[in-house]
């Protein structure tokens, strides 16, 4: 009997540290799909590159990408999204949304792992806009 609680004693404060080191909003889960992303260099030169998504959840999602990218930066991501992780009341086959790269880390062969956000689009813009108009959109908005 003694040794039942240290074991219980040891779940619970594995459980309680997961919890608390897991504070997402939205439940990730582990997907691949094929997403078409697209974006502009620090040049402002526009690019684009098929990837697939290592994780999705309703506010986002993971993929590894080829292109340079830094955190702030906004792409425009294509994807066939399940309708439980699309937010949008119109659902359409193919999920377009813009996103913000949170985080970014290095993988081996000059791949990134970017995380990306789901970002809703301004009132007023215009739908196709580019990500440089959505920027500019965002400062004027704040």
């Amino acid at each position: 009997m003694s040794q039942t609680k240290p074991f219980q004693e040891a779940t619970s404060s594995k459980l309680q540290l997961r919890q608390r080191e897991d504070k997402r909003r939205e439940l990730r889960h582990t997907i691949t799909l094929p997403v078409r992303v697209a974006g502009a260099d620090r040049h402002k030169a526009p690019w684009s590159e098929s990837a697939q998504t290592l994780n999705v959840s309703s506010g986002g999602l993971a993929l590894i990408l080829s292109k340079e990218v830094t955190p702030g930066d906004i792409l425009f991501v294509e994807l066939r999204l399940p309708a439980r992780f699309q937010r949008d009341p119109d659902l359409s086959e193919t999920y377009k949304s813009y996103a913000l790269v949170r985080y970014v880390e290095m993988r081996a062969g000059g791949q990134q792992l970017a995380r990306l956000q789901f970002l809703r689009m301004p009132a007023g813009l215009p739908a196709g806009s580019t990500s440089c108009q959505l920027v500019e959109a965002r400062a004027t908005s704040k």
